[in-house]
């Protein structure tokens, strides 16, 4: 645990007349950073008959393409519409994942109703315009609302504009905000950053990154949040690496009034540059709330996509962790594929893995057709119609068991309040005997 100071970006407040009105084309360019010139992908414009974003596709990108939805594009033809209406706002789900959910889109509302605007009246080509060159991913978009200068600024004021967000925060706090959350997704205060070496420094995520920097992802308990659940999913994500799932660098970091955050190392970022990154649910195109589909079908998505059995064997892991460590919040949008410069995928490394009952005490994804309580033998249908052998599925649910064995070593560690750690604990133990 790390005490820690900000230095971010102090935005001046968004035009006013930049969040009344909708730009009618945005610039798609994929910014693989490392010094290379970002390539344009095609330019999307605004259908206002059909309420939806049409991409048309650059001539250069169609000369010299890269797989960028694998799923759904398979043939540059033209012009890329949305398959399923709404589900994006209205713009094809290969650019779903650059579109703030959660708090991200909580904070654009806000100031958008602070310049005189109506959120419900914006397009989804303003809000990728604010996400800019800076969202998560390779993903860029032009024109871009204009940054302002670096500025320090502490976690105890993030905090404390995170808790009056929607009363008294100025448009200045809340652009500030915004930039400092760069488009990220999910329901809990995020900020994006980078970390010093030594773990006591925070910086603008948009500068360039200094040597033994992290590019980092941090999240405060939400408001309605139980006590210790920062503390959970670090002990989580200990567990998880012992458990053999492939997960970034992460810590808690303390402010100076010590309350604790939830940090990570971004796994769209790397020493060289950007990745471009897809959920399951933008590569499926499908809504990650209502979807009804199977690990079965992630699986197989990633087998496709990275053609490595080592992967998909990763993806299993992760499948039996979440199951038997009560991770219930295990939806299309929590698992995520990367791909690089040459337009080869991978599996990205394993997050969001933490303690949680899900919608109804039922798993966003079903094990073999069941959400309620797959057990051993729903891990092996899986395995048979993926083509994993029956021991490597007993290996992997020893692997995990061994790992869950050590809850209470790990939940001490990151001082998981006692009430919290014997509940997961139980849980964990019942998740243990369904068969």
């Amino acid at each position: 645990m790390t005490d820690i100071k900000h230095n971010f970006d102090l935005a001046n407040p968004c035009p006013r007349a930049f969040l009344r009105s909708d730009p009618q084309t945005l610039e798609v360019a994929l910014d693989f950073g490392d010094g290379e010139t970002p390539r344009p992908v095609g330019t999307l414009t605004w259908d206002e008959s059909r309420r939806q974003a049409v991409l048309r596709w650059d001539d250069r990108f169609v000369a010299d393409p890269l797989p960028v939805s694998p799923v759904l594009v398979r043939k540059l033809d033209g012009s890329l519409r949305p398959r399923q209406g709404t589900v994006y706002e209205g713009v094809p789900a290969l650019l779903g994942d650059s579109l703030p959910d959660g708090w991200a889109r909580l904070l654009a509302n806000y100031e958008i109703r602070a310049c005189g605007g109506s959120p419900d009246h914006i397009s989804a080509l303003t809000r990728l315009s604010l996400v800019g060159l800076h969202g998560v991913g390779a993903l860029t978009y032009r024109p871009a609302y204009p940054l302002s200068e670096p500025r320090a600024v502490s976690l105890e004021w993030f905090a404390d504009l995170a808790a009056d967000v929607g009363e008294s925060v100025t448009i200045e706090g809340l652009t500030r905000l915004r930039n400092a959350s760069g488009g990220t997704h999910g329901q809990k205060p995020k900020l994006l950053a980078q970390l010093s070496a030594d773990g006591q420094t925070l910086r603008n995520h948009r500068a360039p990154v200094r040597r033994g920097w992290k590019q980092v992802l941090i999240k405060r308990r939400g408001p309605d949040d139980r006590n210790g659940i920062i503390e959970a999913e670090v002990a989580y994500g200990m567990m998880a690496r012992a458990a053999g799932i492939n997960t970034t660098w992460m810590d808690m970091l303390t402010s100076a009034n010590r309350e604790r955050y939830f940090a990570t190392e971004r796994f769209d970022r790397t020493r060289r540059g950007r990745l471009h990154v897809q959920t399951a649910a933008a590569l499926f195109g499908v809504d990650f709330r209502t979807a009804n589909l199977d690990y079965i079908d992630l699986l197989k998505l990633t087998h496709a996509l990275t053609r490595d059995q080592k992967q998909v064997r990763q993806m299993m892991l992760r499948m039996i962790f979440n199951v038997r460590a009560v991770n219930r919040d295990d939806h299309l949008k929590n698992h995520a594929f990367l791909m690089n410069a040459e337009g080869k995928w991978s599996l990205a490394p394993a997050y969001d893995l933490t303690y949680s009952h899900g919608a109804s005490g039922l798993h966003a994804l079903s094990v073999a057709g069941n959400r309620k309580q797959p057990g051993r033998i729903h891990f092996h249908d899986v395995a048979r119609i993926v083509g994993i052998e029956r021991e490597d599925i007993w290996d992997m649910i020893s692997a995990v068991d061994a790992a869950l064995a050590r809850w209470p070593e790990f939940s001490e560690a990151c001082s998981v309040p006692r009430l919290l750690r014997n509940a997961i604990q139980d849980d964990i133990e019942r998740a243990r005997t369904w068969t």
